[in-house]
């Protein structure tokens, strides 16, 4: 068991801190029940633990699959097997699929936390499950010798409210990713319930909750939308939609939301809309809550609601740690941190003790005196607080494998919640609907009646021309259906991975959904233009050259589709990519060989094979035999009308969108790697 940090003495009489029984839509500590204490029958026999009432053990714990995971005797001795579940079991802080329990083993399934005992499974002792967190001489250096923190220790056991404070650049972000665990310390050491929280990050993941300064709800949908479809990506598959309801509804009614369930994330208030952040991460009931700036941007009065709120939330049994820049509430607090620059500690202890800094309660003068000398605030409160020895720390063992839900679970879940949003924001939903009409009607002004259908006297620039606004239209359909996607959402996508959302899952559901708003566009653009133009002949794979074309314009916006994503990766911001589209929907133009000589140019004809819009054009002139209208410029080797150039063609396209599919995927993972860096 962790030693725990002395707390720092304070000039005034101490103020019991009460922590009554943490609120949650279950309860998350082991119940008395008869089957944690039965031993293991022998001769091979088998219990079953799990949430559902037909276990052996059961553990009503909603973080805990119906059928966790079994135990039962073996000449190896006594063993427990994972059932498959949605979030592991594990052993002393691994996961673990099938192994050996040996005598004080700590075997851990959702939040709760067991120890083996004999033949069985008891329930951890209350006292160190209810240590709270503690940082032993915790450091994190950047490099070999700039250190972003220094000698960090302080304890917060439940139901205490502290607040980190300091000037800017003293690491009090760091801090907090160091704490939900997106960091691990150079030097020192962080035990959360008696859990080393770095070496057992996976089993503890789900109580940290971590509300960041951005909003990380889609602004679009209703409060109960936002957290029903949270619900389901947080909490085992197999939890009943009543189940996830009354979750949903025990949260909301715990910070007081229950009268805006139906009311839009846009129309919340600041201090509304931070409760409903709060929410989210209330669902799978952590015991350890980390807030970032949660009143930054709000005025006095809401700032006030807000820390109200956080004051409620730690009486409710919870640990939370608040970063703030607002001192004016902090008397609610039990405790504040004051950082200085270099991440060292000024001040540990209660609010009304902080004159310890330099004989002042002025906070303005505490931040200047702590800005102007850090070294000699920082020892100066060392030599009044001696460091607590930390605990005994084992090797930090070889990372585990990221225990996360079946992929099918969280693509169906994100592909209902894409649509819910694609409906919800009536803008947005009118430009996608109004886009494919106005492109339409652009084809209807090239001079002529032929259309694609080659007679006598036929000019060979309506096809064309009809064609390269068909493919540029495809590629702008597609490119700023996703542009602004990612970039968008980005803050909620790093915190839903930090809870187990596969980025496989997220890029795939974004796809489904995008790819079929492209092909009904398509759809529309198609039929538009062969309404007023008489269609090709026959094409050069199918025998209906219409459904031919498209299928190539189809294919061409789809494979844009995955451009815009992997554009709206590049960008930092939303702004900058509107810079992005342009650049790409000029380079679709030029590369797609329509207006361009590009075949006999050599350079720019291999560069072009990276463009859709250049299969997408070569698809289409194949289909419509646009070699034989006697075209102005030189014809292309890739528009011969036979089934070998459109199948080349057609799956040079597809090619393209997978690769542009894993690019997007690569930096998908190469930014949430990103965010785990301070």
């Amino acid at each position: 068991m962790a030693t725990k940090v002395p707390e720092e003495p304070s000039s005034e009489p101490t103020m019991a801190v009460q922590a009554p029984m943490m609120k949650a839509p279950f309860n998350v500590a082991p119940p008395h029940h008869a089957g944690h204490h039965a031993p293991v029958p022998a001769g091979g026999a088998v219990r079953t633990l799990g949430r559902a009432s037909d276990n052996d053990i059961q553990v009503p714990d909603m973080l805990v699959s119906r059928h966790h995971a079994r135990l039962f005797r073996s000449t190896e001795g006594l063993i427990i097997e994972d059932l498959s579940s949605a979030n592991g079991t594990f052993i002393n802080g691994q996961r673990s699929k099938r192994s050996t329990v040996h005598e004080g083993d700590v075997v851990t399934v959702g939040n709760t936390d067991f120890v083996a005992k004999g033949n069985t499974l008891v329930a951890r002792d209350k006292i160190v499950q209810e240590t709270g967190l503690a940082l032993y001489d915790v450091g994190f250096a950047v490099g070999k010798s700039k250190y972003l923190l220094s000698g960090v220790s302080f304890a917060a056991p439940p139901g205490t409210l502290t607040a980190i404070i300091g000037p800017s650049g003293a690491g009090k972000s760091t801090l907090a990713k160091l704490i939900a665990g997106s960091t691990s310390p150079t030097d020192g050491a962080v035990t959360f319930d008696g859990h080393n929280l770095h070496h057992e990050y996976e089993a503890l993941r789900n109580r940290l909750g971590m509300v960041p300064q951005d909003d990380v709800l889609h602004r679009q949908l209703t409060v109960r939308q936002a957290l029903s479809y949270a619900a389901e990506l947080r909490l085992p598959p197999d939890t009943t939609p009543e189940d996830r309801d009354r979750v949903v509804a025990q949260v909301l009614e715990e910070l007081s939301l229950t009268n805006h369930l139906d009311t839009r994330v846009d129309s919340l208030s600041g201090g509304q809309r931070k409760r409903a952040s709060v929410a989210l991460e209330l669902l799978t009931s952590p015991s350890l809550l980390i807030l970032d700036e949660p009143t930054s941007g709000l005025d006095p009065a809401l700032d006030r609601q807000v820390m109200t709120m956080l004051r409620e939330l730690a009486d409710h049994g919870r640990v939370v740690l608040v970063i703030t820049h607002s001192l004016t509430y902090l008397d609610m607090c039990d405790k504040v941190l004051l950082l200085a620059p270099g991440g060292k500690t000024a001040y540990c202890g209660r609010p009304s003790g902080v004159n310890e800094v330099n004989g002042s309660s002025d906070w303005a003068e505490i931040f200047a005196t702590v800005t102007d000398d850090p070294n000699g605030v920082a020892e100066r409160y060392i030599a009044r607080h001696p460091k607590a020895a930390a605990p005994p720390l084992e090797p930090p063992p070889s990372p585990a494998k990221p225990v996360l839900p079946k992929i099918s679970h969280q693509v169906s879940t994100l592909t209902r919640r894409q649509l819910r949003l694609i409906l919800a924001d009536r803008g947005y939903l009118a430009f996608l609907v109004v886009m494919p009409f106005i492109l339409g009607a652009l084809t209807l002004i090239v001079p002529g009646e032929d259309g694609f259908k080659l007679g006598p006297e036929s000019s060979p620039d309506e096809p064309r021309s009809i064609l390269v606004l068909l493919i540029l239209g495809a590629c702008f359909m597609g490119t700023t259906l996703t542009a602004r996607d990612l970039v968008g959402e980005r803050s909620i996508y790093h915190r839903e991975r930090a809870v187990g959302l596969r980025p496989s899952a997220y890029l795939l559901a974004k796809t489904v959904v995008f790819c079929a708003a492209a092909i009904a566009q398509s759809a529309v653009l198609m039929g538009i233009t062969l309404a007023a133009k008489p269609g090709p002949g026959k094409g050069a794979f199918f025998s209906s050259g219409a459904l031919e074309l498209s299928i190539d314009i189809a294919l061409t916006a789809c494979c844009c589709v995955m451009v815009g994503l992997f554009l709206s990766t590049l960008a930092r911001t939303a702004d900058q990519v509107m810079p992005l589209l342009v650049v790409s929907i000029m380079g679709q133009l030029v590369m797609s060989a329509g207006l361009i000589e590009i075949n006999a140019r050599l350079g720019l004809n291999q560069l072009s094979w990276l463009f859709p819009s250049r299969w997408g054009f070569a698809a289409g002139a194949v289909t419509i035999d646009l070699r034989s209208w006697g075209i102005g410029i030189e014809a292309d080797t890739l528009w011969q009308h036979n089934s070998a150039h459109w199948l080349l063609a057609t799956e040079m396209l597809v090619l393209l969108g997978v690769v542009f599919a894993l690019l997007t995927f690569r930096r998908l993972e190469w930014r949430a790697a990103v965010q785990r860096k301070p």
